[in-house]
């Protein structure tokens, strides 16, 4: 079934188009219990869902992966721009592999730990 658009303005930004597919994906789900989305995937690897991602992953300044990577040093050299086009032409060849990710455990407040993982900024895109 081909995605239809419900009652969506047009977008002006990347953030509203990101909006804008999120609100037709959701509103297409919930009009219809039998649909499938047999074909996500490509929405995965679109610039403007990778920038907001991007974006989402700045805001968040998270810690480095195993591979000490960080997001001030991406920034720093000036490489999110190709970062984001390498990212996104491994999930377009579907060749990207994930790396090793960092775990620690954390103490719970009533005793014992959880494990807490994970991966390097270009993961966090990724799973975002």
């Amino acid at each position: 079934m081909q995605l239809r658009r419900f009652y969506c303005r047009m977008a002006r930004n990347e953030t509203e188009q990101v909006r804008q597919l999120q609100r037709t994906l959701y509103r297409t789900a919930k009009q219809s219990k039998a649909v499938k989305f047999y074909s996500l995937y490509n929405k995965v690897w679109r610039s403007d869902v990778l920038r907001e991602a991007w974006k989402q992953v700045k805001a968040n300044r998270g810690a480095p992966g195993v591979d000490s990577e960080t997001i001030e040093g991406i920034v720093s050299r000036g490489e999110e721009e190709g970062m984001l086009s390498r990212l996104q032409e491994q999930l377009r060849a579907k060749s990207y592999r994930f790396q090793p990710v960092r775990r620690v455990d954390i103490p719970k407040p009533k005793g014992g730990t959880r494990p807490l993982q994970w991966g390097n900024p270009q993961q966090q895109i990724g799973v975002l």
